[in-house]
């Protein structure tokens, strides 16, 4: 079963370009890697 949380702070991207992946913060106290896109492909 998946948990939905919501993210509080953008920590840092993990590397450059069009799909950027970075660490967030959510309101569970997790740390997580997402993939964040920066536009339409």
């Amino acid at each position: 079963m998946l948990t939905e949380v919501t993210a509080t702070r953008y920590v840092t991207p993990l590397r450059e370009g069009g799909s950027l992946p970075g660490i967030v913060e959510t309101d569970d106290l997790g740390t997580y890697v997402m993939k964040l896109s920066t536009g339409w492909h």
